[in-house]
């Protein structure tokens, strides 16, 4: 027997007999109900049910993620991990704890990390705008969100006393993972500790337990809009204007505009629970549309999207068809709109003009969102961020509603000044985003989610390489051969095995900072390690999260039988009505849906407004004809 068949045995060995004694603690989240379903239906469930007709669990919501990159990375139940670490061949299959560095010491503070790797300069990308960067957290909402564990009681666990940072609590959970701050930190004082607690995590779609923790998205794993109908029907049917027989989703009208609805009652995420304005307490298909005012326009917008389709679709074919109808068909129009701008307009930007996805369905494919995806590749998005939000006029002018992030987090009481939503939606689409590099801006590396009342927030960046500690992420420098495999123009690169190894890749001075707070190029973070890569050509990411972000659009495209441009299945458009639909651009999305001062625009909104892509009048942009979606 050879050394790896021993070690493979051992390995296994090992998971059967630890398993049951890790998993004996019996915190997996239970499975959702068993879905019946009718293959004569013409739209998607709301929980993501039923759309693969042989596997029906298939990316239903509350459900387990996948991995891309073979089994977790986590310490325990395997004796041999730091061999592992040193052959790509075996991969570490451990079942709940922190993986460890390779000197066999814990891995060094995630906040350390930021401080030594990261800095808080601004490195604009002059292609895209930073409507990329919104673009990119309202469509992750689509389909990613992992949940925190609970106290018995099922109330939040709190690790720090201080909130979102302070001194560790005596006796934390069990489920903490709080991040430890450095003695001799540039930023907090007088604490010891960020919050975070572990994601909960549960069982296979059969209903078997895994080996290790598989955590939980509380979302559908498509792209249908679930941030804008939520993951379950009762969230649907709470959204839906019932009154309408035009198939509406319900609005509010504060100061003459058309805005998210509001519940009667405070927002129970509402800090002070004080409910000092009826925008504390919008909702939507996702409750996090108020961690920023960007992101509640992004919402606004599209609430207001389904709404004139339906006006328009209601408009063609009046009342002889139900308000049912009416919902549905504009609901799967707005899907159909989402998925061609995220393939058509946004993907090119992120993973460069050669990124092509073709195919068709494949009922094989489990469209589980992958893990590497979720918890590391897609958070890129956050460098793209900045911390002053510039607003411009309809003039071209500044305005002087232009803002700092760090000042507005959980508040969308700007949306009610004049113009505002429009200010905004210009603002996104005239400013570049910055670079995906190792700066962060300092509203989301000290100031994260910051009460209007406190001075510090917490650190998102931390959070991420914590997370994917959390999640079992495998080492960066796994996850890029794995990369630098895929791309055929690069030759084979053996696994690192000094720092000075990463050089195709990354710059001297990326690898100088890691040498500087890591002890071995095996124990880099994958977060850390992909968003600090060289980009690469015509891409806004570098290898490692291009390959992980081009496979996870793929997989979401092959899997999903209602994709807008599959013409082979019964729910299918037809051939004209697809034609329709691929002449929808954001730039017309957003021309149809603003407050009435955007009147020119650049037709590709994610690219920054230069050259060939300099603004025309919205008038001349084409838009669907609804009169092809009736059969």
């Amino acid at each position: 027997m050879t050394l790896i068949n021993a070690v493979t045995v051992l390995i296994l060995w090992f998971g059967t007999s630890l398993s049951a004694v890790e998993n004996g603690f019996n915190r997996q989240v239970p499975l959702p109900s068993v879905p019946v379903c009718d293959p004569m239906y013409k739209y998607r469930s709301f929980d993501g049910t039923c759309n693969n007709l042989k596997n029906p669990r298939f990316g239903q919501a509350n459900t387990v993620n996948q991995r891309l990159m073979g089994p977790a990375t986590y310490a325990d139940g395997n004796d041999l991990y730091h061999f592992n670490l040193m052959k790509q061949a075996i991969q570490n299959a451990g079942i709940s704890k922190i993986r460890l560095s390779a000197s066999g010491a814990p891995l060094p503070s995630t906040r350390l990390i930021t401080t030594i790797v990261t800095m808080n300069e601004s490195v604009s990308n002059n292609d895209a705008s930073l409507l990329t960067m919104q673009w990119g957290q309202f469509l992750d909402h689509d389909f990613s969100r992992a949940q925190a564990a609970r106290n018995s009681t099922g109330g939040a666990i709190s690790c720090c006393d201080g909130g979102r940072f302070g001194n560790v609590t005596a006796n934390p959970h069990p489920e903490c993972l709080h991040i430890p701050i450095p003695n001799n930190d540039p930023v907090y004082s007088n604490a010891n500790c960020i919050n975070m607690v572990r994601n909960t995590f549960g069982l296979y779609l059969n209903g078997s337990t895994p080996r290790s923790r598989e955590q939980i998205s509380a979302l559908t794993s498509w792209i249908d809009g679930s941030m804008i109908y939520g993951s379950s029907n009762a969230t649907a049917q709470s959204l839906r204007d019932l009154n309408s027989t035009k198939g509406l989703m319900k609005v509010s009208i504060q100061k003459g505009k058309v805005l998210l609805p509001i519940i009667n009652t405070c927002c129970p995420d509402d800090p002070t629970n004080t409910c000092s304005d009826a925008t504390s307490c919008f909702t939507g298909g996702d409750s996090r549309l108020r961690q920023h005012p960007l992101l509640t326009v992004m919402h606004t917008l599209w609430l207001r999207e389904h709404n004139r389709v339906a006006n328009a679709l209601f408009a063609k074919f009046g009342a002889s068809k139900s308000s049912e109808f009416y919902f549905q068909e504009a609901r799967r129009i707005v899907i159909a709109e989402l998925q061609h701008i995220t393939y058509a307009e946004y993907l090119p930007v992120i993973l460069g003009p050669k990124a092509l996805f073709v195919g068709a369905y494949n009922d094989k494919s489990d469209p589980a969102v992958f893990n590497e995806f979720s918890a590391a590749a897609f958070r890129m998005g956050h460098s793209q961020l900045r911390s002053f939000i510039r607003l411009y006029e309809a003039d071209g002018t500044r305005s002087n509603q232009s803002f700092l992030l760090g000042n507005s987090f959980n508040s969308a009481t700007r949306l009610l000044n004049t113009n505002f939503i429009d200010n905004a939606l210009r603002g996104l689409m005239r400013t570049p985003a910055q670079s995906v590099d190792e700066c962060f801006a300092d509203d989301i590396t000290s100031q994260l989610l910051r009460t209007q009342t406190a001075s510090l927030g917490g650190d998102l960046i931390s959070i991420n390489m914590q997370r994917g500690r959390d999640h079992g992420m495998p080492p960066y420098i796994i996850a890029r051969q794995i990369a630098l495999k895929w791309l055929k123009d690069r030759p084979e690169t053996p696994l690192p095995t000094t720092m000075d190894h990463l050089s195709s890749t990354t710059s001297v001075d990326i690898i100088n900072y890691f040498k500087k707070v890591y002890a071995s190029v095996r124990d880099i973070d994958l977060y850390i390690g992909g968003v600090t890569e060289e980009r690469l050509p015509g891409a806004a990411v570098g290898p490692t999260f291009t390959y992980i972000i081009a496979k996870q659009f793929e997989n979401l495209r092959q899997s999903d039988r209602f994709f807008y441009s599959h013409l082979t299945q019964s729910v299918s458009f037809t051939a004209a009505q697809l034609n329709e639909i691929k002449k929808v651009k954001l730039a017309r999305i957003i021309c149809d849906n603003n407050d009435g001062t955007v009147k020119q625009i650049q037709p590709n909104a994610f690219r920054n407004p230069t050259g060939l892509n300099k603004p025309v009048p919205c008038t001349s942009m084409n838009g669907i004809d609804f009169a092809k979606f009736v059969k």
